[in-house]
């Protein structure tokens, strides 16, 4: 059943004066990887292509991997990769493999939805731990030990963050740390976003940081390399290594029943790391124009409030002042039949602070990003009065 957003979308996406602040595709903005190097890749690929399954990954793309992550100071063994056809496959992969039926897996609130339906697949069941908008939506560590149960088994996450844009700081990841200790907790890290992050500094990363947690980092070439269509992602386990060897022979035995990441994507990847910091440059060049844009329109809008994203390509607005009885989805709704003007209602990802919050993506082209606070301005001093 199509929700009120979705039928207001549907009559209004087709009109040329419409703009689209949920837009978070690399290559509709503009954000097009060089082709020549997909292109060459391929030629090699075909010159030389083999049917060679290997149930961990490519041994070449793992080096790269390796290589990557010592050069964020973080020594990862080739051996410790497993690659995936994308970063849901490989959630997936960990939930079935290594979970048993009814175990708990702990999602931040607000998040991303498709972490549930994952889950769910797999027969386990979720629990939220909150994200603190007074606290820059920062994980909320006492919420966290709450939400543990005997069945517990997971805890996803997910820095920089979707929708937040919040990178979580390392002294809060330790605090998280130190829960997982206690509780005997397995942590996934999903960093997709981590080539949008500036800083100041490097990403603190939960893996290097802490190699005594058991703990499982996502990644793959959606974000990273905008080439969310050619499905490939990884899978670094890091931890004990005692529990590193015995997880890895449980889930080399599962990747190979399937053996779903293709071999062009696995033979591109060490290129892709050699040649993609200028499209990199980039993207994080339009992030903080957009970002330079959010600032400079909140400092004049009284009645909008959030925090500015820090990494990642989201971000989150809180109006106040709307007239009684407007809740996220009716303003995204009045914003797509007046302003011809798409933003995401909040509870899409389970928004739960007080207020009337929307969902706004970064990666839109400056000049039509900048139109669409133009328009959401004249929308908030009309519903404002």
């Amino acid at each position: 059943m199509p929700t009120p957003w979705q039928l207001a979308w549907d009559q209004v996406h087709v009109d040329p004066e419409f703009v689209d602040l949920t837009d978070s595709r690399f290559h509709q903005n503009g954000l097009c990887p060089d082709r020549g190097v997909f292109e060459r890749t391929f030629h090699r690929w075909l010159d030389t292509r083999a049917y060679e399954p290997e149930s961990r990954g490519h041994p070449d793309a793992r080096r790269s991997l390796s290589a990557f992550y010592a050069g964020q100071g973080w020594t990862i063994p080739e051996n410790d990769f497993f690659l995936t056809a994308g970063t849901s496959e490989a959630y997936a992969l960990l939930f079935s493999t290594l979970a048993l039926p009814d175990e708990v897996v702990l999602l931040p609130q607000p998040g991303y939805p498709l972490f549930e339906h994952l889950a769910r697949h797999s027969r386990l069941r979720t629990a939220p731990y909150r994200l603190l908008f007074s606290e820059g939506w920062e994980p909320d560590v006492e919420s966290l030990e709450r939400a543990v149960e005997p069945k517990t088994k997971f805890v996803v996450l997910i820095s920089p963050n979707n929708p937040t844009g919040q990178t979580i700081p390392q002294n809060r990841l330790a605090q998280i740390a130190e829960v997982c200790r206690r509780h005997r907790l397995t942590v996934i890290v999903d960093e997709v976003f981590d080539a949008c992050w500036e800083g100041p500094g490097p990403l603190p990363r939960f893996g290097a940081l802490f190699p005594d947690v058991r703990t499982f980092t996502l990644n793959g070439i959606s974000k990273r390399f905008g080439s969310p269509d050619l499905k490939l992602a990884w899978i670094a386990v890091s931890g004990p290594r005692d529990w590193v060897d015995e997880v890895g022979t449980e889930l080399e035995l599962a990747n190979d029943t399937f053996l779903s990441a293709n071999s062009y994507s696995q033979r591109l990847l060490p290129d892709l790391f050699e040649t993609m910091e200028p499209w990199q440059r980039q993207v994080r060049l339009l992030l903080a124009r957009n970002r330079a844009a959010v600032q400079t329109w909140m400092a004049r809008e009284p009645r909008v409030s959030g925090t500015l994203p820090q990494g990642g390509i989201h971000g989150l607005w809180r109006f106040d002042g709307l007239p009684a009885g407007v809740d996220d989805e009716a303003w995204a709704v009045t914003l797509l039949e007046t302003e011809k003007l798409a933003l995401h209602p909040g509870f899409f990802y389970d928004v739960a602070d007080e207020g009337v919050w929307l969902v706004y993506s970064l990666l839109k082209e400056p000049e039509a990003f900048e139109r669409g606070l133009e328009r959401l301005a004249q929308a908030v001093s009309q519903a404002t009065g």
